[in-house]
């Protein structure tokens, strides 16, 4: 963790963006950066990101990244967890999810149709898909 505070989050399909060298999602990093904050990285959109990337060195430079903070799964937060898996239908846009409303803070996505079930359509900025 990177002891600044989390201002946006990348879920699985913006982490897979960034090793796919996006623009987009580079430029979120270089401004929050900027702001002294950091880019959480839902552990479990780590996981599932990792299954779908062939080159791991850019993952590990992001999670190295001192503007990114990996952010877990609190234990005793697993009935919502399971309330946003309902929602949302895979198991790490639901983690990306309670990251979001717990912090109140929005997910960067190249998928926001996963979170088109939550109010409002979740607090999703979109990029290109990669």
């Amino acid at each position: 963790m990177s002891g600044r505070p989390v201002h946006v989050l990348l879920d699985a399909s913006a982490i897979i963006a960034f090793t796919r060298r996006s623009i987009d999602v580079g430029e979120v990093i270089g401004e929050v950066d900027a702001e002294q904050a950091a880019v959480g990285l839902p552990v479990l959109c780590l996981v599932e990101a990792n299954r779908a990337i062939t080159d791991t060195d850019l993952l590990d430079y992001l999670v190295a990244h001192p503007a990114t903070a990996v952010t877990p799964v609190a234990p005793d937060s697993w009935r919502a967890l399971a309330a946003a898996y309902d929602t949302v239908g895979r198991l790490d846009a639901a983690s990306a999810v309670l990251a979001a409303i717990d912090g109140d803070r929005p997910i960067l996505t190249a998928q926001p149709a996963l979170y088109a079930g939550l109010e409002g359509g979740g607090p999703i900025i979109a990029i290109p898909p990669a």
